[in-house]
Formats: C-alpha cells, sequence, structure tokens
C-alpha cells in the first residue's frame, strides 16, 4: 500500500515551495519595525551622561547605536531585521573628542559589519584564483603539446 497524504498536508508543501523565505517586503517591514523601535528607545531612555564628551545616539539605517562614552568601542547585536540571523556584533568607535569615528576620507561614521554579513562565495579573489588555475592548465596543455610537436618534427628530419 502506497503511503498517502492528506489534502492539506500536500497544500502546505505545496505553498511551502510557492511562498518565498524572505523578500524585500518582508525586509522593508522589518527594518520599519526595527527602526520605529529605535526611535522609541531614544524617547524613553536618558542620555548616557548628562554633561561632558560623547558619543551621541543614532540611528545610521543599519543599527540603533546607543550613547557611547569617549575613547571607547560601543557594541550592538547584529540587527534582528536581517533575513539571515547571526548572533554576531556590530563595532564603531567612540572618539575621545565625544564624536563616532569617520571612515577614511569620508563624512561617514566608520562601523564593522563584517559579523553581520554573509560570507561571500562569489568574491573576486575566489574568480581571480579560478582564473588562475585555469590559465596555468592551460598553460601547461599548450606548451605540453608544443615540446610532443617538436618532438615528432625533430623525429622526421
Amino acid at each position: 500500500m502506497a503511503d498517502s497524504i492528506s489534502v492539506t498536508e500536500a497544500y502546505n508543501v505545496i505553498v511551502s515551495f510557492q511562498r518565498p523565505q524572505f523578500s524585500i517586503l518582508s525586509l522593508k517591514q522589518n527594518w520599519e519595525e526595527y527602526r520605529l523601535q529605535c526611535f522609541k528607545y531614544f524617547h524613553e531612555t536618558p542620555p548616557l551622561v548628562s554633561e561632558g564628551k560623547f558619543c551621541n545616539r543614532t540611528f545610521d539605517d543599519y543599527v540603533c547605536w546607543p550613547d557611547g562614552l569617549p575613547g571607547t568601542y560601543v557594541n550592538m547585536s547584529c540587527p534582528w531585521y536581517l533575513p539571515t540571523p547571526s548572533s554576531g556584533q556590530v563595532y564603531r568607535f567612540c572618539t575621545l573628542e565625544g564624536t563616532w569615528l569617520l571612515e577614511e576620507n569620508s563624512t561617514n561614521p566608520w562601523r564593522n559589519i563584517s559579523a553581520c554579513m554573509l560570507p561571500d562565495e562569489d568574491s573576486p579573489e575566489r574568480h581571480m584564483l579560478f582564473l588562475s588555475i585555469i590559465y596555468t592548465t592551460g598553460y601547461a596543455l599548450s606548451f605540453s603539446a608544443l615540446v610532443i610537436a617538436s618532438g615528432i618534427l625533430l623525429g622526421f628530419r
């Protein structure tokens, strides 16, 4: 007797194949919710220090950053709205002047988000390695054919 499944189970299987696990719309909605939670946090939480230098809290369209003490790294968990959950941390540096460290030759604050990114399997380094292997193999085959052809020609001489 063949295994049978109910119509409901079959429907759920079909729907699960049709429904994408991730969509731009869901990402946008989750990001908007994250942004609103961030602004609510800003509104409800008093500043870290009332006087003196400190890096101001901010939402940089990626992570909700709290106030930072001068001369320290501020780290936050990877944002939950990203489609791939990660247990990594995002970092920013608060300078001794009480400003966020800027990227080199830029007005954008520096941040390290590498722990929240998917590994890039199609990186340029990987492509260059692949091309280098193909080039070397082709060169070796060509040179071998030239040596063999030269040997044959010298044999008929």
